[in-house]
C-alpha cells in the first residue's frame, strides 16, 4: 500500500446552541453585545444565512449487470416534479424552538437550492451556523421514515458549506462583498505491472476499504480500528506480556471453587484465556506497534509518538464511538489511526503470504 497519499487539514465548529426564549431577550442581548467589546455588534451577529443545500445517498448498489443511484430533490408539497414553482416560501415557521421570519428555497443550478433563513431576532454566527447543522441533521432523520428501501442508499440533508453566507445588517449605499472558495484535487495513480502484480487481498482489506469508502470520520474510524483489534489478537505478540495469573495461582482458584461447577466453568475461561495479562490494553497495543515498527507514526509537519498515552487515546475514542457516539478528532483519525491501521494491514499480509508459503513447501 505504498501508494497512499496523505491529506491533511480540518475544520472545526465550536458552536454552543441555546434555544431562544423570547423576542425580547434576543433583543437585550443584542443590545449587551453592541456595548461590549471594541468589535462592531453587526461584525459579530448575523440576522440570516444563505446556504447550499444538496439531498445525496448514503451508498449506491454496484453489482455485475446493475448498478443503482439515488437522487433527492426538495420539492414543493402538492407540486409534481414537472410543476415546481421557482421559489418554495414559508413564513412563520419555528424550528427547533428558533422563530424564523423567512423560510424560502429555490434552484441553484443542478441538484442544488439555495436555502435563505432569516431569523426573528440576531443571532451571533456560531450559533446561526450550529442552528443551521442542527437542521440538516433532524431533516435527515426524518427522511427515514420515508425510505422504504434503505438498500439502495439514505437520503440526508448536505450542507455546500463552502457557499454558505451570513446575512448582516448593512447601511444605506454599503457594498456587500462576499468570498468563498471550493477546492478539487486530482491524484494520479500510476497503472503499472509491477503495482499490479503485488496487489494482495484478504478479508480485512475489504474492512479497511470499507473506512476508505465511508463518508462520515465516525465510520473510518470503526472500520479501522478493527484492524488494529485483529493485530492484537495475533498469537506471536503473546510472549511480549506476563499472563494475568501463574500456573500455582491458577490451581489454587481451582480448588477454591472446584465444588461450584458454574463458578468453576467462568473461572476456567478467565484462567485460560489467553488474552488476560498484568498489562493493560494500551501497554500492549503500544508495544505491539512498535514491534512491527510503528513506535512513531509522521503526520504533515509532525512525528506523533506511539506509547501507551497515545493507544490510551486511541481506545478511548474507540469506546466513546462506539457506545456513546462522541465526536471524533478528524486530525487525531488521518494522522494516526489511518497510517497506523495501513501498516497493521501490510503486516498481518506479510504474514498470511510466509505462512502460505510455508505451507506450500
Amino acid at each position: 500500500m505504498d501508494g497512499f497519499r496523505r491529506g491533511y487539514g480540518s475544520m472545526g465548529y465550536g458552536w454552543s446552541f441555546q434555544r431562544v426564549l423570547s423576542r425580547s431577550k434576543c433583543r437585550n442581548e443584542l443590545q449587551l453585545a453592541t456595548r461590549d467589546g471594541d468589535m462592531n455588534a453587526d461584525d459579530r451577529t448575523v440576522y440570516g444565512l444563505e446556504a447550499p443545500l444538496r439531498l445525496l445517498a448514503s451508498h449506491a448498489i454496484a453489482n455485475p449487470g446493475f448498478q443503482s443511484e439515488r437522487r433527492g430533490k426538495f420539492v414543493a408539497k402538492g407540486a409534481s416534479f414537472k410543476d415546481q414553482p421557482a421559489e418554495i416560501d414559508l413564513r412563520g415557521l419555528t424550528i427547533l424552538g428558533v422563530p424564523l421570519v423567512k423560510f424560502t428555497m429555490k434552484s441553484a443550478g443542478d441538484d442544488e437550492q439555495l436555502l435563505t433563513i432569516k431569523f426573528d431576532c440576531a443571532k451571533t454566527e456560531a450559533d446561526a451556523y450550529g442552528f443551521l447543522q442542527q437542521l440538516a441533521d433532524a431533516w435527515s432523520a426524518s427522511l427515514a421514515v420515508g425510505q422504504p428501501d434503505p438498500w439502495y442508499g439514505n437520503l440526508y440533508v448536505d450542507i455546500r458549506w463552502a457557499g454558505v453566507q451570513p446575512l448582516k445588517a448593512q447601511q444605506s449605499g454599503a457594498i456587500d462583498i462576499r468570498t468563498s472558495m471550493e477546492m478539487t484535487t486530482t491524484d494520479g495513480v500510476p497503472v503499472d505491472s509491477k503495482r499490479l502484480s503485488g496487489l494482495r487481498w484478504s478479508p480485512l482489506t475489504d474492512v479497511f476499504v470499507e473506512g476508505m469508502k465511508a463518508p462520515q470520520p465516525k465510520s473510518k474510524f470503526l472500520f479501522w480500528f478493527v484492524i488494529l483489534e485483529e493485530l492484537e489478537k495475533r498469537t506471536e505478540f503473546r510472549s511480549l506480556f506476563n499472563p494475568m495469573f501463574e500456573p500455582e495461582q491458577k490451581e489454587a482458584l481451582r480448588d477454591v471453587v472446584r465444588l461450584d461447577s458454574a463458578a468453576l466453568q467462568r473461572l476456567k475461561s478467565l484462567l485460560d484465556n489467553p488474552d488476560a495479562t498484568r498489562e493493560s490494553r494500551a501497554v500492549k497495543l503500544s508495544r505491539i506497534l512498535d514491534e512491527i515498527g510503528c513506535s512513531s507514526v509522521a503526520g504533515l509537519n509532525i512525528s506523533t509518538l506511539v506509547d501507551e498515552a497515545c493507544c490510551r487515546k486511541l481506545i478511548a475514542q474507540r469506546n466513546l464511538v462506539a457506545h456513546k457516539g462522541g465526536s471524533i478528532d478528524t486530525d487525531f483519525l488521518y494522522s494516526v489511526l489511518f497510517p497506523l491501521s495501513i501498516a497493521a494491514l501490510n503486516y498481518i499480509l506479510d504474514q498470511e503470504a510466509e505462512s502460505a508459503t510455508e505451507s506450500e513447501s
